[in-house]
């Protein structure tokens, strides 16, 4: 018999791991190329007149090796199907178990990172050189004290100074905590999931027009939360299209759309911000995107075999961990080859030591929240039934909502 759609490997989609790993090298990328003051963040900042190099790793398909924001999008959509998933499959799914299971699975590998954080923090002074507004400059901590290491831990309130990828987990804590709801939305819309996906592009729309991060972010983790809840319908369209000879030319083109509408906004030029509204309205189908990403990643069958590989299934392993860890390691290492050219320090050290340290913090940290998050996730679940009289649900019925699929947070 053939590779089913999507193989599952130790009850995990294989294929979403490695997609979450090239996702994350992706940001590590960006957050390298970042140190320099001319490679624009946004469509349009930066300095990169047409025909220079910068101009072409932004504003050209190359912009997909450093498309960091986009690539983070992938990660809310990942998340809300992972996640989602074990909601709406098992039946008596605990939900007195999953909270602090999930409460700890986060803020366990954050604690840890922004402790790791203030000690590259401390280890060398950051007063950058560059304009005030650079990312370097506005990333940089050069009066470090304690108070940021709380601000740090507090994900819902805090500012993330110390870890500039935290600003992020807020977005995944506010999604977990929110689940309950999200889960039903995705169900309500199960035989509307068109409408769904318009309503999800609708409101980040919105929220990019009107800088509100929850509407911008949060709808891409509703995205993938309706990607759970059609997935077996996504599978079988995807078997029937891998039994037609233009199935290759037609996963090839959905992969490319799907590629080159992540990017849209960039490839449109600098000037993409002239345009009234176009901006706006080419990052709300990000999200959508980053859906095609997913379904082509489990249903293409070359595409699902690259993605198993071992080299990209090793990223996706460390995909959590790179991505907490790396941004502070990148600052100092900008600030230690400071006379060096610009790109020594964040792409010959910084990058070589953020992957190494994240496979010990992997190991050492994010392994054992694993363990940690289940056994509070039993203990609460006993408790719970203990107080109250309910009979006791097997806790294995909500673990899967952390290692189910191919979610890293």
């Amino acid at each position: 018999m053939g590779q089913k759609t999507g193989q599952v490997k130790g009850g995990r989609l294989a294929a979403l791991d490695g997609l979450r790993g090239i996702a994350a090298l992706v940001v590590l990328l960006h957050h390298a190329m970042y140190t320099n003051p001319d490679f624009p963040g946004a469509p349009g900042g930066g300095n990169a007149p047409t025909g220079s190099a910068m101009w072409w790793i932004s504003y050209t398909p190359l912009k997909l090796f450093t498309a960091g924001v986009e690539s983070v999008i992938v990660f809310f959509v990942l998340s809300g199907l992972v996640v989602t998933l074990p909601v709406i499959r098992k039946r008596g799914f605990d939900w007195v178990a999953y909270f602090p299971r999930r409460a700890v699975r986060l803020l366990v590998p954050v604690i840890a990172s922004v402790l790791l954080a203030a000690v590259w923090v401390m280890a060398i002074p950051q007063k950058s050189t560059q304009p005030d507004g650079t990312w370097l400059s506005s990333s940089s901590t050069p009066n470090f004290g304690w108070e940021y290491i709380v601000k740090g831990w507090d994900l819902l309130g805090g500012d993330g100074q110390i870890n500039n990828p935290l600003w992020s987990l807020r977005w995944e804590l506010v999604f977990s905590l929110a689940l309950p709801i999200f889960a039903v939305l995705a169900l309500a819309v199960r035989k509307w999931w068109i409408g769904g996906l318009a309503a999800a592009c609708a409101l980040t729309y919105l929220g990019v027009h009107a800088d509100s991060g929850e509407l911008q972010y949060l709808p891409a983790f509703f995205v993938g939360a309706v990607i759970a809840v059609r997935l077996d319908a996504v599978r079988n369209v995807a078997e029937r299209i891998n039994t037609h000879w233009y199935r290759h030319l037609l996963w090839a083109a959905m992969t490319i759309g799907s590629l080159l509408l992540l990017i849209a906004p960039w490839l449109v030029g600098p000037n993409v911000g002239e345009i009234p509204e176009l901006e706006a309205v080419l990052k709300g189908m990000v999200p959508l995107a980053a859906a095609g990403l997913v379904v082509v990643a489990l249903g293409w069958k070359p595409l699902r075999a690259v993605l198993e590989t071992r080299p990209v299934q090793f990223s996706g392993t460390i995909s959590f961990s790179l991505y907490l860890v790396h941004v502070p390691i990148i600052i100092f290492s900008t600030y230690l080859f400071a006379d060096a050219a610009w790109y020594v320090g964040p792409f010959l050290f910084g990058i070589p030591v953020a992957i190494a340290l994240a496979v010990g913090f992997t190991w050492l940290i994010e392994k054992r929240s694993h363990g940690w998050s289940k056994a509070v996730g039993q203990w609460a679940s006993k408790r719970y039934s203990t107080w109250f009289g309910r009979e006791e649900q097997s806790s294995t019925a909500s673990q899967p909502a952390e290692s189910a699929s191919s979610s890293r947070r």
